[in-house]
């Protein structure tokens, strides 16, 4: 009886660093800490993930006077939505948005062989000299800015940068799809102190 009293209080422990863990983690990632962004950037980093970035990123090149879109080479495969009768890498179609929306293809510099996940992203970065860009901004979706934030700095790039933080008049908790990017992001930053980079949790699969 003693230690099955004494499991109990272990799970219960277990269980509230769980919990609190969880709240603090959500509030980071619905709440991501930004600044206010500036009337100038010298280039636009996407970060592959989600294709409304692209059209976001082609705005904002325009509006900030950007020299450069640096776009993430993802190769998987994805549904060609304006020929659903073949597909395309990712980063052929976000090539194709912002092509679409005037950015010339001269001034979209790819970087990485092949990003599975933001770990690989962060890493192709870093491999780059982009420090002849005095102010970079880079896009990604809100959620995604804690987790991709916690990243750059734990890799210590020697860039300046800034994430663009998309307004939102709803709660998360207000919307199912918000709902299930937060606890994706949630699982997704617990992993990623496990286990550091989310491809070897994948190793352990």
């Amino acid at each position: 009886m003693y230690y099955f009293r004494r499991l109990l209080e272990i799970i219960g422990l277990i269980s509230i660093i769980i919990l609190i863990s969880a709240i603090f983690l959500i509030s980071k990632i619905t709440e991501p800490v930004t600044v206010d962004l500036k009337n100038q950037y010298d280039a636009i980093i996407i970060l592959s993930g989600n294709l409304e970035r692209a059209s976001r990123a082609s705005k904002l090149y325009f509006e900030k006077d950007a020299q450069v879109v640096l776009l993430s080479k993802e190769l998987a495969s994805v549904y060609d939505y304006s020929n659903m009768n073949h597909s395309k890498k990712t980063y052929e179609l976000y090539l194709d948005i912002l092509n679409n929306r005037g950015i010339d293809i001269g001034n979209i510099i790819l970087y990485g062989t092949n990003n599975e996940s933001t770990f690989d992203e962060i890493n192709e970065l870093k491999k780059l000299n982009l420090k002849k860009y005095s102010n970079i901004l880079i896009v990604t979706d809100r959620y995604h800015i804690f987790r991709a934030s916690q990243l750059l700095k734990a890799n210590n790039v020697a860039f300046n940068y800034e994430f663009y933080r998309s307004k939102t008049s709803a709660k998360w908790y207000e919307n199912k799809k918000s709902i299930l990017i937060v606890f994706s992001e949630l699982m997704k930053c617990y992993l990623y102190y496990i286990f550091e980079d989310f491809n070897t949790y994948l190793d352990y699969l």
